[in-house]
């Protein structure tokens, strides 16, 4: 009986295998194992990512497509849409050389052109690149002294988010500091709705300790901004991963050890808040139903096609594994 039983589960494994081919991404996605990239961003219907501040592009089976020899980067962000230039995608990188570019891509993925628009003399992370009306919008975060003070108490740098903005893409002019303390800022993302720049990000004392996730608006063109209203307590270790508008308001998606306090990326999981448009709270901390929804980084967040696109890293700290997983929009 047992020499029947093994190629049994060999014919169900083999009959399940070709199910899930079928079904494919939509449902299990990829797993990358000790892949070590320090940044992930959805781009199209493909993924942009870093591995040893090597920019590359993969499909969402996780086979790689393209890559682009000589540019580096740690820190990504998209900014999709057609422009005269023939561009379909905008991607503002930085690095350890303390660069910030912009790269254009065309929408097969074919390098247009890669200029770096502010070189600095510390390092900048965290570029973001917008689009608001006819203006585009450009932050980084510069880091004067200690980057990422490990231990409560210890002496942080002062970390400061700036603003420019562009016509053309190319000539940029220096719009005001947006945000300036001696806690670590990350994390950052901008918004524009309705004619209201809204600018979120992570704030904490220390590394991997307690974090608060913030919005500041401006309504006149990022001139000026408000104080900073808080959406999430510094309860936990929450990494932002993206603050989408709903027609009922706003999402904010979060990789968080709010299960068990401490234990920072290792003990992270996925969870959603949702507010009103004022950013008043409806339901904070929810767990996502995401698939393997343990130690987890989280990238971003998409939604196509009826599903709920996750990219994360597992074990940041250590292996490394970039993932890819997808759910039903109908889920938590």
């Amino acid at each position: 009986m047992k020499k029947l039983v093994i190629p049994a589960l060999g014919v169900l494994i083999g009959v399940l295998a070709l199910l899930l081919g079928e079904t494919g991404v939509k449902e299990y996605g990829f797993t990358l194992l000790k892949y070590h990239n320090a940044d992930a961003k959805f781009i199209g219907d493909h993924i942009i990512t870093s591995v040893d501040e090597e920019i590359r592009i993969l499909d969402l089976n996780g086979n790689l497509t393209a890559q682009y020899d000589g540019l580096l980067a740690s820190w990504l962000y998209v900014q999709e849409g057609e422009e005269a230039d023939g561009s379909a995608y905008r991607v503002a990188y930085s690095n350890h050389a303390n660069e910030t570019h912009i790269l254009r891509l065309s929408k097969d993925y074919e390098l247009l052109g890669d200029q770096m628009v502010l070189k600095t003399d510390v390092l900048a992370i965290d570029p973001i690149l917008i689009k608001a009306d006819d203006t585009w919008y450009l932050t980084h975060t510069k880091i004067d002294g200690t980057i990422n003070n490990p231990a409560p108490g210890g002496d942080n740098g002062t970390y400061t988010v700036k603003l420019y903005r562009s016509e053309n893409l190319k000539n940029w002019e220096y719009v005001t500091d947006i945000l300036s303390r001696k806690k670590n800022i990350e994390d950052g993302d901008l918004r524009y709705t309705d004619g209201v720049l809204h600018y979120f990000f992570e704030m904490e004392e220390y590394d991997k300790g307690p974090s608060a996730i913030c919005v500041m608006t401006s309504a006149d063109g990022g001139g000026t901004w408000e104080a900073p209203k808080e959406l999430l307590p510094a309860v936990a270790d929450n990494e932002m991963a993206a603050c989408e508008p709903t027609e009922e308001g706003w999402r904010l998606y979060v990789s968080s050890d709010y299960a068990c306090v401490g234990e920072s990326y290792q003990g992270a999981s996925v969870y959603y808040a949702d507010y009103t448009p004022d950013f008043e709270p409806v339901g904070t901390y929810t767990p996502s139903a995401m698939p393997d929804n343990r130690s987890v980084r989280l990238y971003e967040v998409k939604e196509t096609d009826g599903q709920r696109y996750f990219l994360f890293a597992r074990n940041f700290l250590t292996d490394c594994d970039l993932l890819l997983r997808a759910a039903d929009v109908n889920l938590p």
